[in-house]
């Protein structure tokens, strides 16, 4: 446990040490494959801000190169789901869609993520691949981890799981504000978010960042003050009762289980706030925003 708590220490330190490490970007391959008919397959190189999600290097790719480009809707319950790229678009008639495969290292193993473009985080040196395929049921499961956007959307899954959310002002020390709510299974915390706002007095605002996605400006009309350093904090209290975590993500790609306690807690960014994989989009924003500031 000890060793834990330091190398959250030692994180936290070398990333506000060395400020380089936030605003340099890693160099990524994306790979377009259409398994349908078979024409050339087609590769990209395109640059992705750390710890950024996929779709903002696709988005700048999009920007600087007249080859490639794509379109995304935006699914209520999974995020951004990708619909078409190059021109070749999916069809709900024939159940071909582009699902997104991960060839780790460049040269690795291929994995097919459990989330989507809007929340896959890649690594240096990381192949993209964006296959254009038909759903198979059994093929591409709907069950466990391997199920991300596209399978889910094609096999029109229709599961919903009971969370638990819960407002904590740690700055003014207001009572707490518990809600309940439903989310899709596998969905992404955002969409139950949204859900809770039409039917209670709950209420949130946020912005889109290009390279970390959603990220939670108010709760209930409090709101983030960049002067004083102040931002809602994603936690989560795992089955309910037991441990609290501060997932790696925010509350566009948390996906929360069955029973999760999610805690919004309003507080003052800190040192501790940043630790290695731990860096919530919140964080990484404050990090970016004192580099930019030059504080």
């Amino acid at each position: 446990m000890m060793s834990m708590i330091m190398a959250s220490f030692l994180s936290a330190a070398l990333l506000l040490l060395v400020p380089g490490i936030l605003t340099e970007k890693s160099s990524i391959e994306l790979v377009v494959v259409n398994s349908i008919s078979n024409t050339p397959n087609k590769s990209y190189s395109t640059d992705v801000a750390f710890r950024g999600v996929l779709i903002g290097a696709m988005r700048r790719l999009q920007e600087t190169t007249a080859g490639f480009n794509f379109t995304y809707t935006e699914d209520r319950n999974y995020g951004p789901f990708l619909v078409s790229v190059n021109g070749v678009a999916g069809n709900n008639t024939e159940n071909p869609f582009w699902e997104l495969l991960v060839q780790t290292g460049g040269n690795g193993t291929t994995i097919r993520p459990d989330v989507g473009i809007g929340c896959y985080i890649p690594e240096p040196n990381d192949r993209i691949i964006l296959k254009f395929t038909e759903f198979v049921s059994g093929s591409h499961s709907v069950s466990g981890n391997s199920s991300n956007p596209g399978n889910l959307t094609a096999a029109k899954t229709s599961r919903l799981d009971s969370i638990e959310l819960v407002v904590v002002n740690n700055i003014s020390n207001t009572t707490n504000k518990t809600y309940s709510t439903d989310i899709a299974f596998r969905g992404v915390l955002i969409g139950a978010m949204r859900r809770l706002q039409t039917n209670s007095g709950f209420n949130f605002t946020y912005t889109e960042d290009p390279n970390y996605g959603p990220f939670l400006v108010s709760v209930n009309g409090v709101a983030g003050n960049n002067t004083e350093k102040t931002f809602w904090e994603l936690l989560v209290q795992t089955g309910g009762n037991g441990t609290i975590i501060r997932p790696d993500v925010g509350i566009g790609c948390y996906i929360p289980k069955q029973n999760d306690r999610i805690i919004l807690n309003f507080t003052k960014f800190t040192t501790n706030s940043a630790s290695g994989s731990c860096t919530n989009p919140g964080v990484l924003l404050f990090l970016t925003k004192k580099i930019e500031d030059g504080r």
